[in-house]
């Protein structure tokens, strides 16, 4: 149900949107031929474009940290009308920012008719400074040394900042990078080949107690 709210949402916008177009470019200007259900092509593509990567699992609402603070209930209040809730890792202190932004301005532009509610002013201050405070902990300048690190810089920073190898305990980390894996495979993005994914697994159980190198 949450995935074809999604879907339904995402829809919504994209005919928002091109409802806000002054006019058609000329070259396609004859481009809106009605297909079966209704939909114009550019509904069509719009619709196959969620389905292509739909975003990763979300969580229950008691998994959220700090469940009863109010951040976490706004959270599930706004955030879980469209999509599943994400977690606050999903993304850095420096990108939580940006996401939030582009998420309350396509909670602005969806037809009143869907019934999605838009956070005040302070409710956003207060949802994003919940999001910061338990935001994905991103590694230091320099990673500890040893086989497999290369391949964790470029797999993993793909989707997100990259993880500080120490967030997780090396008995933790088995099941926290096959949730990424199954990520991977769900927005269809280009696994790690050969034995890239087991070199990557292996590094992080070596590093998760250690520090990277202080600079000079």
């Amino acid at each position: 149900m949450r995935c074809a709210n999604w879907i339904a949402g995402i829809l919504a916008l994209g005919a928002t949107l091109m409802g806000c177009r002054p006019s058609p470019p000329p070259d396609r200007a004859g481009d809106s031929t009605q297909a079966v259900g209704g939909l114009t092509p550019a509904d069509q593509l719009l619709l196959a474009a969620a389905k292509v990567a739909l975003p990763p699992p979300g969580l229950a609402a008691g998994d959220l940290p700090e469940p009863a603070s109010r951040g976490a209930l706004l959270v599930v209040q706004y955030c879980g009308q469209c999509h599943a809730l994400p977690t606050p890792a999903a993304h850095s202190a420096t990108d939580w920012p940006s996401v939030a932004r582009r998420m309350w301005l396509r909670m602005e532009w969806l037809p009143p008719s869907l019934g999605v509610k838009v956070p005040a002013p302070a409710e956003r201050g207060t949802i994003l400074s919940y999001l910061l405070a338990n935001s994905l902990k991103v590694s230091g300048a320099m990673l500890p040394a040893g086989k497999g690190r290369d391949a964790f810089a470029v797999v993993c920073s793909q989707c997100h900042g990259l993880p500080d190898p120490s967030t997780h305990s090396a008995d933790d980390w088995p099941a926290v990078y096959s949730r990424m894996e199954r990520n991977m495979e769900r927005m269809q993005i280009q696994p790690p080949g050969g034995t890239a994914s087991t070199d990557i697994l292996l590094y992080l159980q070596t590093v998760a107690g250690k520090r990277p190198p202080a600079r000079d």
